[in-house]
C-alpha cells in the first residue's frame, strides 16, 4: 500500500522533457507538473520533500547541483513512505546509476528517448498517446544531434513549434504556466486558442529577442514586460546604452494584442534637432509642404496603424514635435507637415526608450513635462550590466557557440570570468559582447582585451548632461564659484550614488581610499569602540 500523498512530475524544459511528463501524465492526470534544471534539481526536490509525497517521477534531468541536496530530499521522501523513480533513457545518466540507486529507484531504459523510457516502465507503448509522444520526443534537438534528420509530418511540426513557443515563453518572460499548459496540451492531444496564437507568434520572431540571464533583477523585469505588454497603454523603457531596449520593446510586441501588427522603429537621435525632418518623417506631409516635396508622404505614425510606433531616444525629439504627439495621444488624429488640420485618425500604442534623465531634462526646460506623464504611465527599467555580473556567464554561453561556428572556439577560464567580473561595463551587453568577439577574432586574452577598451577611456555619460567636462566642473560667472572643498564633496558624492554606494567600488574609482571616501569626503561619523 503506497504512501498517501501528491504525485509529482518533474521535468525540464525542452521537446523530450514535455513529451516524457506528458505521458507520465496519462497515467497520474492527478500528479503535479514541476518545471527544473540539472543546476535546480536538488533545490526542487528539498521543496517537494516539504509535503506529503506519495510518489515522484524525474523525467530526465540531471544533476549538476549539490548531491547532498538531493540525498537529503531523497531520504526524507523515502522516510514518510514515499518514493522517487528517475527516469532516463538516453543514457547519459547511466555512469552515475549506483549514485541513484543509493537514493532512489532508477528507471534507466535503453530507448531512444526519455520518453521512450517512460512508456516502457509505465507500459505505455501500445496506446495511440505512447505512439504519438514517443515518436514525436526524438525530433528534439538534443536528441537527434549527429543523426539523420527526420521528415516531420504537419502535425508534428506544429508539435514541435508549439513546445518550443511554451519554452520561449518561459525565457521571455518568465512564464512557466504556459510551458505546464503545453505539457497538459500534449498529454490531451489538443491545442487551445491561445496555444494556437503564441505558436503563430513564435513562428514570426522565434527566439530572436530574448534576454539572457537568471538574477533576480531580470526575472523582475520579464515579468513586468507581460504585464506591460497586456495593458494597451503608453510605455516607456528607460536604461543606459546597450542594455537591450529595443529587444524589451521587441518583447512588449510578441506578447500584446498588437503581435501580428507592425512595429515601425523611430530614430529620434537622428533628426538633430530638426523640427522639420521629424515632422515629416513621423506625420508625414502634404505636397508643396517645402521645396522638394513632390509628393504626398504617409509618415510613420501612419505607417503604424493598428501597430506599435517606438520612438527610440525619444529624449532628442525635437519640443516642436513633442507638442504635436500629444494630440496623437488625445485622439488619434495625425497632422502631416504642410497641412493645417489632421488629416488620418489612427490607433497606435506608443513605446518610447531612452539612456536620458527625462525628469532631469523636463525641469531644464528640454523635454515637456505633459508629454513625459503621458509616456511614463507605464514604465520599464532595464539594469545595467554591472547590476547583475552573475548574468554574464548566461549572455555569453548563447553567443559562443556562433562564434565557434566561425572557427574561433574557445573556452572561457574562471580567470576570464573573473576579469570580466571586475570591469565596469559602461557599454553594458552590447560591449561584453563586441569585446569577446574581438578577443576571440584576434587571439587576445581576456585581460588584455580588458585592458585594451578601458585605454580607450570611460564611455558612459551621465544621463542628461553635457558631454563637456568643462561644462560641468568650470563656472560660467563670478557668482558660480564654490570653494574647492565643496566641489570635491558633492562631485564624490555623486560618484557614490552613481555605484550605488558602493564605498569600495566608488574609491576606487576616484582613486582615493575607501575610508577616505567615506569620512573626509561623504562626511560619516566613525563609530566609537
Amino acid at each position: 500500500m503506497g504512501a498517501k500523498g501528491k504525485q509529482y512530475i518533474v521535468t525540464y524544459y525542452g521537446l523530450d522533457g514535455a513529451c516524457a511528463a506528458a505521458l507520465a501524465l496519462k497515467r497520474f492526470p492527478a500528479a503535479e507538473i514541476v518545471t527544473t534544471s540539472a543546476r535546480r534539481i536538488g533545490e526542487t526536490l528539498q521543496q517537494i520533500s516539504r509535503a506529503a509525497v506519495r510518489e515522484v517521477h524525474v523525467c530526465g534531468v540531471g544533476a549538476d547541483c549539490d548531491w547532498s541536496l538531493v540525498k537529503q530530499a531523497c531520504e526524507a521522501i523515502r522516510k514518510r513512505g514515499g518514493a522517487v523513480r528517475w527516469y532516463c533513457g538516453r543514457g547519459y545518466l547511466d555512469k552515475d546509476r549506483e549514485r541513484y540507486a543509493a537514493v532512489c529507484t532508477p528507471v534507466f531504459i535503453e530507448a531512444e528517448s526519455n520518453t521512450g523510457a517512460v512508456a516502457k516502465h509505465l507500459l505505455l507503448t501500445g496506446n495511440a498517446a505512447g505512439a504519438f509522444l514517443t515518436e514525436l520526443a526524438p525530433l528534439d534537438h538534443n536528441v537527434a544531434r549527429g543523426k539523420p534528420p527526420r521528415k516531420k509530418t504537419s502535425d508534428q511540426e506544429d508539435w514541435c513549434d508549439f513546445v518550443a513557443a511554451a519554452i520561449s515563453q518561459y525565457f521571455k518572460y518568465q512564464d512557466e504556466d504556459f510551458y505546464l499548459g503545453a505539457i497538459r496540451s500534449l498529454a490531451e492531444r489538443r491545442m487551445s486558442e491561445d496555444g494556437r496564437h503564441a505558436l503563430n507568434v513564435y513562428r514570426q520572431a522565434g527566439f530572436t529577442y530574448v534576454l539572457h540571464g537568471r538574477s533576480p533583477a531580470m526575472r523582475t523585469l520579464r515579468e513586468r514586460i507581460k504585464k506591460c505588454a497586456r495593458i494597451n497603454r503608453p510605455l516607456i523603457i528607460m536604461g543606459e546604452s546597450g542594455v537591450g531596449k529595443e529587444h524589451v520593446a521587441h518583447l512588449v510586441r510578441e506578447a500584446s494584442s498588437r503581435s501580428g501588427e507592425a512595429f515601425i522603429v523611430v530614430n529620434c537621435a537622428l533628426y538633430a534637432g530638426s523640427a522639420s525632418l521629424a515632422n515629416s518623417d513621423i506625420f508625414g506631409h502634404v505636397k508643396g509642404a517645402f521645396t522638394g516635396a513632390e509628393k504626398e508622404r504617409t509618415g510613420k505614425l501612419t505607417a503604424a496603424d493598428k501597430g506599435i510606433l517606438y520612438l527610440d531616444e525619444v529624449g532628442e525629439l525635437p519640443l516642436e514635435v513633442q507638442a504635436k504627439l500629444l494630440r496623437v495621444f488625445e485622439d488619434g488624429w495625425v497632422t502631416p507637415e504642410g497641412a493645417d488640420w489632421p488629416t488620418r485618425q489612427v490607433d497606435v500604442r506608443i513605446i518610447a526608450a531612452t539612456n536620458r534623465d527625462l525628469p532631469e531634462m523636463v525641469r531644464a526646460g528640454a523635454f515637456r513635462a505633459d508629454l513625459y506623464h503621458r509616456l511614463s504611465t507605464l514604465r520599464l527599467c532595464v539594469p545595467p550590466l554591472r547590476d547583475r555580473l552573475e548574468d554574464m556567464r548566461s549572455i555569453l554561453e548563447v553567443h559562443l557557440p556562433s562564434l565557434a561556428k566561425e572557427g574561433c572556439e574557445r573556452i572561457l577560464t574562471r580567470n576570464d570570468y573573473q576579469a570580466l567580473r571586475d570591469y565596469d561595463w559602461p557599454g553594458n551587453v552590447r560591449q561584453l559582447i563586441k569585446l569577446v568577439e574581438r578577443a576571440f577574432y584576434l587571439d587576445m586574452s581576456i585581460p588584455e582585451a580588458i585592458a585594451e577598451e578601458k585605454a580607450l577611456g570611460e564611455l558612459r555619460a551621465a544621463a542628461g548632461t553635457p558631454s563637456s567636462t568643462d561644462d560641468v566642473l568650470l563656472p560660467r560667472t563670478v557668482s558660480d564659484v564654490q570653494p574647492l572643498k565643496e566641489v570635491r564633496d558633492h562631485y564624490a558624492r555623486h560618484v557614490w550614488d552613481l555605484f550605488d554606494h558602493n564605498y569600495s567600488a566608488a574609491a576606487k574609482a576616484l582613486g582615493i581610499q575607501p575610508n577616505t571616501l567615506r569620512y573626509q569626503y561623504l562626511k560619516e561619523k566613525k563609530q566609537r569602540a
